[in-house]
């Protein structure tokens, strides 16, 4: 499924363990140590067919507090050849997450969420479909979107400077401009707008093959429909160890938190 090596990212990590080593002292050094044992562990482990020993070896890294995108795209990985397609999901959303421009892990997850899609059964219509201000806000990148937005902007003003200098006879067709610029301005304002909004919003992605949603946040409530590994779920609210989340298509529920990968 990859698309790249996965040595590339164990190089990486060793110089930057290496360095926080020189600068932290003796207890730097060990933990930087630690942190190089569990990258070979991790890799030699993969590239053995062990996916469950890897996996360990990730895992500790992040409880070691490292995040880079590689470990994540490297645990997804593993996770995915493992055959558990709800956390390879998760990692893989973290890494590209992390590294927006990073084409492999977006592959990746692309494949995955494929593959859970095949494997789900009784799938809920528009589980997975963002509302539509979503969908158009997440349409563009968010440099495409500030840049036309100073675009617009900017050329707004241009033509309304050109316009009060200009012959009566040449106003018309710059203020029709000058409107039509003006709403392009405000239209990616709405858009960079949305985007703020929607980088705020908590997501989470479910972890197990398949979750039963309950009606309260308690084992004991009914319940009210399953959903899939490697769904894709917002946040709504938290009661203890129990997140009320929401679909695509508006239906929320309770599900027990460690259920829930969190983005």
């Amino acid at each position: 499924m990859t698309r790249r090596g996965i040595g590339r990212s164990s190089r990486r990590r060793w110089g930057a363990a290496l360095a926080l080593g020189v600068l932290l002292g003796a207890a730097g050094i060990a933990r930087a140590d630690r942190r190089d044992e569990a990258w070979r562990h991790g890799n030699e482990a993969y590239l053995h067919g062990d996916y469950a020993g890897a996996v360990a070896a990730y895992e500790e890294l992040l409880r070691q507090g490292v995040g880079s995108a590689d470990l994540y795209f490297n645990l997804g990985d593993a996770y995915f050849r493992k055959g558990t397609l709800g956390p390879a999901i998760w990692a893989f959303e973290k890494s590209a997450a992390l590294a927006p421009g990073d084409e492999d892990a977006r592959y990746n997850l692309g494949e995955a969420r494929k593959l859970a899609v095949r494997q789900a059964h009784d799938r809920i219509e528009g589980e997975d479909r963002d509302p539509l201000w979503i969908r158009a806000v997440t349409a563009v990148a968010p440099s495409t979107e500030t840049w036309l937005f100073v675009a617009a902007y900017l050329a707004f003003f241009a033509l309304l400077v050109a316009r009060a200098r200009a012959r009566d006879d040449l106003r018309p067709a710059l203020g029709a401009g000058a409107a039509v610029l003006g709403a392009a301005a405000l239209l990616t304002a709405a858009l960079l707008f949305g985007r703020a909004r929607l980088d705020r919003m908590p997501y989470g992605v479910v972890l197990p093959d398949a979750v039963a949603v309950k009606d309260g946040s308690d084992d004991g409530t009914r319940t009210s429909f399953e959903v899939h590994a490697g769904l894709r779920v917002r946040l709504v609210e938290r009661d203890q160890d129990w997140l009320r989340v929401r679909l695509g298509n508006g239906l929320e529920g309770w599900v027990h938190a460690s259920q829930i990968g969190t983005l």
